[in-house]
This record gives C-alpha cells, structure tokens and sequence, in this order.
C-alpha cells in the first residue's frame, strides 16, 4: 500500500510525502525492490542525489534484472558527481552559474518506458564505478 502511494504521489510531484511513503514500505519489507526504488526517485527529485544512489542500489539488490532502476542509479551518480564538483568548485571561491544548477524539471531527469537491457545497462553502471 505504502509503496503505490508513494508511487501515487511521485506522479504528483509531491517528492516529499512520497520519500516518507516510501521510507516506510521499506521499513515494513526491506526486500521490496520497488520501494527502495520509490524512495531512490524521491530523493533524485528532491536532489538528494547520494540518498537517492543508496536507495537505488538496494533497488537493484533486489531487483537486478529492473532496466529502469539501473538507468536511474547511473544518472542518479551522475548528478552526485556533479553536486560534488560544483560544491569543490564554490569551495575554491569560483562562480558556478546557475545553468550549471541541477534541476530535476529537466526533460532528461525523468528515465521513460523500460526497453533498455537491463544487462546492458547494469554493465554500463559497473564500469564506471
């Protein structure tokens, strides 16, 4: 229940409420794929990026065959990166301009349909660890 409701509200774009939904499915089955992968989006969304790459690779754990879930851990890393040479960037006093800024509206933030292969992509996502 808990899972499709946090599911019911990422459609809403109400990441917050779906992060907590989703944080209790885990709690009450840990080895619900889909819930952990649920609470990966609500992070991503809520730029949460790190939370988001642990929620995702518990995903795929447990669901390692999920095409989708592995596209968004691998751009849920890519973002983590990215957060992390930017705040490098400001730490060493250089201006980091807004277009550079993460904005999860973006087209590109949202990962559609699941025809990837799932080996494909998990060997993508090995590689670059």
């Amino acid at each position: 229940f808990l899972s499709n409701r946090a599911a019911a509200l990422l459609s809403l774009k109400r990441y917050s409420a779906a992060s907590v939904d989703a944080r209790r499915a885990v709690a009450l089955a840990p080895t619900f794929g889909k819930a952990h992968a649920r609470l990966g989006q609500a992070l991503y969304f809520l730029r949460d990026y790190a939370g988001a790459v642990g929620a995702y690779e518990e995903a795929v754990k447990y669901e390692p065959d999920n095409a989708v879930t592995w596209t968004y851990l691998t751009k849920a890393k890519t973002k983590l990166e990215k957060q992390k040479d930017r705040a490098k960037r400001r730490a060493r006093g250089e201006d980091v301009s807004e277009a550079e800024s993460s904005d999860p509206k973006r087209k590109d933030a949202v990962v559609s349909g699941g025809m990837l292969s799932s080996n494909r992509v998990r060997q993508a996502v090995m590689a670059n660890q």
